[in-house]
């Protein structure tokens, strides 16, 4: 955060600006604060500090252990994101039995970045549909003890579909000869 702070705030606010993040009870309302002026900074996110993520899922306004869960399968997906494009699209042949709560972390940032490419593997390839894997990850939140983020969740992958948008050219779905999507949550063909 102190990365954020540092690029995002000038000089002269920022011991106050981190005296804020370091209490209880203005943490979260910096975190959105930082989140807004991190939408007028191009060049910052999300090349130059994941920070910017933990921001932006304040602003959704749930407490902040549920906020918390969800940057952390966030960020449990995002360094497997190319691994994850290709289970979700049907070429991960081998798949392996995970957790409720990497399964949680799965299927909520795979709907939350690909909703429609799931649709589209729902209608075209006869994949679980989007609603199926959604009351997964439910189920799954629910027995891992998040009961909040399981009735949340609908409102949760509405809010990461509609903050986070992944860059064009790197993941074009397209590139890969033989594959009309690369990116659903579908199981291996």
């Amino acid at each position: 955060m102190d990365e954020l702070i540092s690029s995002l705030v000038p000089p002269k606010q920022q011991a106050h600006a981190q005296r804020l993040l370091d209490d209880p009870g203005s943490r979260n309302l910096i975190r959105q604060q930082l989140s807004r002026l991190a939408e007028d900074d191009a060049g910052l996110v999300p090349q130059k500090s994941f920070s910017w993520i933990l921001c932006k899922l304040s602003t959704f306004g749930a407490e902040e252990t549920d906020t918390f869960r969800i940057y952390q399968a966030f960020l449990s997906q995002l360094h497997q994101l190319g691994q994850l494009c290709r289970l979700l699209s049907g070429d991960g042949a081998d798949c392996k039995v995970d957790s409720p709560a990497a399964i949680a972390n799965r299927i909520t940032i795979g709907l939350g970045l690909f909703y429609e490419q799931a649709a589209r593997l729902h209608q075209r390839r006869a994949a679980p549909s989007p609603h199926f894997y959604q009351q997964m990850a439910i189920n799954c939140f629910a027995v891992t003890g998040y009961k909040t983020i399981a009735t949340q969740l609908p409102e949760w992958l509405e809010f990461l579909r509609t903050n986070f948008m992944l860059p064009g050219p790197e993941f074009n779905h397209k590139k890969h000869k033989g594959h009309e999507d690369r990116t659903g949550i579908g199981t291996a063909d």
